[in-house]
Formats: structure tokens, sequence, C-alpha cells
């Protein structure tokens, strides 16, 4: 399934990234459900037919039960999903809407009933799967996470924190981000990205593109879900001392949607702190949008969205002693402590006007 995805980020002025990325070939970027279809006594049913329907998009897929009365349907699109089973001779049993989670797989039994001369379809009143994992340790931040957690600067790989054995890396904190993630005690630059299946790494850095000095790569508001893999994972992530954040993007459906948000914060709205005698002018503000659509329904889709930060918060500088203009002092001698010696004082008291400039 083709899927696009466009965004546009300020760095400074616009720049637009497309990104065509097919997922049919990429396993790291999705999900599987595999079951059973077995009658009422539990036989298992062979050549069954069973039919996926991806809610959104209208895409099908079918495969047929094999001499164990298994079937599995292998690198599918997060999303949701509906499947139906059909036998010779037994009524036909439809799910309710299966959710498929990026690196993970759901598992569903069907349980057919034996028709009669007339037969209705019937759907099950409860949930007949169960989601499994890995063996690898693994969390799954999805769609509600990402959109309901509060984040400053919204930022979605912070929300990686939530894992357990995530720390910031202290030696990539900056006064605008919060640095490479650590997982286990190894350092940030251990730790591999993908989206959508594509590597996502700065080869010079080690780190993710865009590295921790851009306040974010591109918007929550494009991301699906993620999936942190700190240990144990499989070969098709691999290439990682550390953890695996495991990226999938939103794409189009068959119904044109979209959305849009403004987020400020203003220092006019906050108290002064307390260790200063005045109130900085500060203020950030993140606004954008997403819009998506089918080109041609259940064949084609877009996805775009645009994200925009404006950030202005100064840095206030104040000295020791809690003045804000330097005043040399002039040394007694060789042997005693001292700013300057009598012949550059020309020198250092111009340095020092230009020092108190700076401060505040």
């Amino acid at each position: 399934m083709p899927r696009l995805l466009l965004f546009c980020a300020r760095l400074p002025g616009c720049l637009i990234v497309v990104l065509a990325i097919s997922a049919i070939a990429q396993d790291a970027s999705t999900g599987a459900i595999r079951g059973t279809v077995s009658d009422s006594t539990g036989r298992r049913i062979v050549d069954a037919s069973i039919a996926l329907v991806d809610a959104a998009q209208g895409f099908r897929y079918f495969v047929t039960s094999d001499s164990e009365g298994q079937f599995v349907f292998e690198l599918l699109p997060p999303g949701e999903y509906s499947a139906r089973a059909v036998a010779p001779d037994m009524s036909p049993q439809l799910t309710p809407k299966l959710h498929v989670d990026v690196g993970a797989t759901t598992e569903i039994d069907f349980k057919l009933q034996v028709g009669g001369a007339k037969e209705m379809v019937t759907v099950t009143g409860e949930q007949p799967m169960v989601e499994t994992e890995t063996k690898a340790v693994s969390s799954l931040i999805d769609k509600r996470a990402i959109e309901e957690l509060p984040l400053d600067g919204r930022r979605f790989t912070d929300l990686a924190l939530l894992t357990p054995g995530a720390t910031q890396d202290p030696r990539g904190l900056t006064s605008s981000s919060n640095g490479d993630l650590a997982f286990g005690g190894i350092r940030g630059y251990q730790s591999s990205y993908l989206v959508d299946g594509a590597d996502n790494n700065n080869a010079f850095f080690a780190q993710a593109r865009g590295r921790y000095r851009a306040p974010y790569q591109f918007s929550n508001e494009v991301v699906e879900e993620f999936r942190v893999s700190s240990n144990t994972y499989g070969v098709e992530l691999g290439r990682a001392g550390g953890a695996v954040i495991n990226v999938v993007t939103k794409s189009g459906s068959n119904q044109l949607h979209g959305t849009d948000f403004y987020f400020i914060r203003d220092s006019a709205f906050g108290a002064t702190q307390p260790f200063l005698n005045f109130k900085p002018r500060a203020q950030q503000q993140q606004f954008g949008f997403t819009l998506g659509g089918p080109f041609r329904r259940n064949r084609a889709f877009f996805f775009g969205g645009f994200d925009q930060h404006i950030f202005h918060v100064p840095t206030v500088v104040r000295f020791l002693d809690g003045s804000s203009k330097v005043v040399p002092q002039l040394g007694q001698g060789p042997l005693h402590d001292g700013d300057y010696e009598a012949t550059d004082q020309a020198v250092v008291f111009a340095a020092a006007a230009r020092l108190s400039t700076l401060a505040g």
C-alpha cells in the first residue's frame, strides 16, 4: 500500500519534504493477524476462506486455512480491521473490529457452526482475540497517548520517556531540547530510529535525523503510533546497541478528514520567577493542520501536515553577586589576587563594560 507523507518545518523558512513509502516491503512498520478456524467441537477446519478488510481504506486481503486450520495475515499496516471466515456447510462468522499495532500480532479464533437450509451471518458479541507480544521488551505509545498527553514543544519522541528504563542523556540536554534518549544506561547515540520502516538516523552523529538540536523533526499530528523496543527485539529492527524507536505515520482514508491546532505559552499568563525582580517577555506559539483523503477510493490516498513553532524565550544572565554590572578589582601586587594589573586597566574596563551590556 503506497503511503504519502507531506510536512513542512521552519528551519528557517519553509522546507517541504515528500516521502513516498511502500509499506508492502517493510515488515518493521507493520503488524500481523493470525488465528485458527474450528467447528463447535473444536476440530480444525481446513481450506476455510478468511477475508480481512481495512476499515479506513477498504483494502481487502484473502487467505485460506492450512492443514492445521491455521491462517496468518502478515505485513499489515497498523489500523482497524474486520475479518470474516467462511467454510462449506458452515455458517459464516464476522468479527468485531480488530486493531493491529505496529510490531505486534493480534490473534483471533473462529468457531463456526453447522449451517442449515437458511443461515444468516453471525457477528460475535465478545472480542474473540488477544493481543500478543513478541519476546521483545517493548512498549507501544498509541494514538490516544500522542494526541491527549500534554507535551511541551510537541516533540513526540519525548513520550518514549514513559517506557521503563528510558532516561534523558544529560550530555545531549540543551535549553530547548530534552536531548538524546538513553535506555538501560546505554548512551543515547546507540538508539536507532525507524519511520515507516525506513532508516531515520544521522549516520555521522549516530543520532536521529534533525538531532536533538531541532525542537522536533515532524509534528505529532502526522504520527499514528510508535513502539519503543529496548531489548531482545527481532532482526528486522536490529542495528542498535540501545533501543529502537519504530514510528508509523498516518495515512489518508476513504473519508476526507483533517485537524487543526493552536497552542500558546506566554509569560503574561505566569508569575515572575522567584530569583528575578522583573518578568522577561517570553512567548511560544505552535500551530498547524493536517488533511487527508482519497485520490481514488479503495486505491490511493493522500495525507499532509503543516506545523510551525515560534519560540521567543530569553536567557536571563545574572552575575554571582546578583548585580548586572561587572566591576573589575585592581590587583594589589604580584602575590595578591586581582582582576587586572594597573597597566591593563583601560583594556579590562572596556571589556567589562561590554560584558555588562549583555547582562539582564
